[in-house]
């Protein structure tokens, strides 16, 4: 099973209508988690496929179901219309990443 099978059926989402989505999404949420944990994630195994632990896995498919989810918009108003966007992914997707941070002494 590839990554991006793994990735979809984790997170429910239909691979057929988004695998663009995903083929896209799901190096630059690895580069993502590399970044925020100070960690490396991104070695290929034996068959040319990324080995992620799981934790990682479920950042990655919780992050592209709340991308596709939601609207991004934080608030509205009308009267001299203001809009509020919202790009944070919430703490319950960043706390699978919790146990992968390493600790960087300058």
């Amino acid at each position: 099973m590839t990554l991006i099978d793994e990735i979809a059926k984790m997170g429910e989402i239909d691979k057929t209508k988004y695998m663009d989505y995903l083929t896209i999404m799901i190096p630059i949420l690895v580069e993502y988690a590399e970044h925020n944990c100070n960690n490396t994630f991104s070695q290929l195994d034996d068959n040319d496929q990324m080995n992620l632990p799981a934790g990682v896995k479920l950042f990655i498919s919780e992050s592209i179901k709340h991308k596709l989810s939601s609207k991004g918009l934080a608030s509205r108003t009308m009267g001299e219309i203001s809009y509020s966007y919202d790009t944070d992914l919430p703490d319950r997707v960043m706390n699978h990443l919790k146990p992968y941070k390493k600790v960087r002494f300058n």
